[in-house]
């Protein structure tokens, strides 16, 4: 009897620390860097201040647009997958006990994202021509 109480309370307490792990939500943005002064398409907003001081002494261009934002929630041992525009899927490894990101551009993995995601951001991308750039930034924090 005693060997079965000590397997409850065993479960129990195992259960309770799973329930106590909760879902981790991500902000994932497309973003475009260009020097054209007007957006291609109207859809596209110039990003928030953060973001823009974060890119504006790092890289060249005169002006960044968000394409596309998403919002993933990711549970605990878990990946989850968003798709990007017409190309470009992030994936989100909460699997490990490190998190990673993972962008594939056109189904081939091009980037992993490990510890600058511990300290809120990781930014990844490319260029799209000598006239722009695309980057995928993913955060913790909501873009304003």
């Amino acid at each position: 009897m005693r060997m079965l109480s000590a397997l409850v309370l065993a479960v129990s307490v195992h259960a309770v620390g799973l329930a106590q792990e909760t879902a981790q939500t991500f902000y994932v943005q497309l973003i475009r860097g260009t020097d054209a002064d007007k957006p291609q398409q109207a859809s596209w907003k110039p990003v928030g201040p953060k973001l823009s001081r974060q890119f504006t002494p790092r890289f060249r261009w005169k002006t960044y647009w968000e394409i596309e934002r998403a919002t993933v929630i990711v549970a605990p041992g878990k990946v989850t997958r968003i798709k990007l525009g017409a190309e470009r899927e992030v994936e989100v490894d909460l699997h490990k006990s490190d998190p990673e990101v993972r962008l594939f551009t056109s189904g081939v993995l091009s980037r992993r994202c490990r510890d600058s995601l511990r300290s809120g951001m990781c930014i990844m991308g490319g260029t799209r021509d000598n006239e722009e750039s695309w980057f995928v930034v993913v955060r913790r924090d909501p873009p304003l």
